[in-house]
């Protein structure tokens, strides 16, 4: 994941709390922001939107500690994670429509499985 903050609309610090978090959980899985505070019209207390670029469905225990984690932060604001791998098509439009690269992971591996055909 990137040093520096990606255009989406948290505060810095929080922006730290969500690094560390994704780090710490999913460090080789791409995550994106989507809905308002990556098209930036958040309101104060706005959830974060983030899916998890997966082409297998995360394990339970994976899913389970991220969403603890998160739950138990800091953040003034809650955090609901998508699984790609189990999202339907119509909603991976709405959310690639408003992407802001949060994470890069291992992009490369994600576009050449089948879940990521045609992101190139």
């Amino acid at each position: 994941m990137s040093e520096t903050q990606p255009l989406i609309e948290i505060l810095p610090e929080h922006w730290i709390i969500v690094r560390d978090i994704l780090r710490k959980h999913i460090p080789h899985y791409p995550v994106w922001a989507f809905g308002s505070r990556a098209r930036g019209t958040a309101k104060p207390f706005s959830d974060l939107d983030l899916a998890i670029l997966t082409d297998q469905s995360l394990s339970l225990e994976v899913s389970a500690a991220l969403t603890e984690d998160f739950s138990e932060s800091d953040l003034p604001y809650k955090v609901d994670l998508v699984d790609w791998a189990t999202t339907d098509d119509s909603f991976r439009q709405i959310i690639e429509r408003d992407k802001v690269v949060v994470q890069m992971g291992e992009l490369d591996q994600f576009i050449q499985s089948d879940a990521g055909k045609g992101w190139v």
